[in-house]
């Protein structure tokens, strides 16, 4: 029970503006979320501004923030439909990915996988996801 209450780290970001939008969203689904390192000193550091979460509450967040449903009406104006449907299925395939080898959940071995996760899902590159995903299978 006392686990449950730690804060973890859900994921890091290189600037505030990235790292607070996670926390709305996460905070819009109901789940506490908070910031750390959002100030300028730390700006120096790529990946220094970090989004945590209560550990009762990581497998909720990763579902909430990369496997809900997404509209095109909200993207529409920022992308065509073909962008849209890869960054869909980027979603759906990195929540799977991340509810395995998230560092909190799969253990310390499962860091470099989740990195190269993280940074596939950023650029969009599905093939890299599916790769990963199976190697886990």
């Amino acid at each position: 029970m006392e686990q449950d209450d730690q804060l973890i780290v859900f994921n890091k970001y290189s600037n505030p503006v990235d790292a607070n939008i996670v926390k709305g969203a996460l905070e819009a689904a109901g789940i506490p979320a908070g910031v750390i390192g959002d100030s300028f000193a730390n700006n120096l550091w790529k990946d220094a501004i970090r989004v945590v979460v209560f550990r009762r509450d990581l497998e909720d967040a990763i579902r909430a923030l990369y496997s809900g449903d997404l509209r095109y009406e909200d993207y529409q104006d920022d992308m065509d439909v073909m962008a849209f449907e890869n960054m869909q299925a980027c979603n759906r395939v990195f929540c799977e990915l991340a509810l395995k080898i998230h560092p909190e959940l799969g253990g310390k071995q499962c860091r470099e996988l989740y990195a190269r996760a993280r940074l596939a899902f950023d650029e969009g590159d599905l093939d890299v996801l599916n790769k990963i995903k199976d190697t886990l299978s």
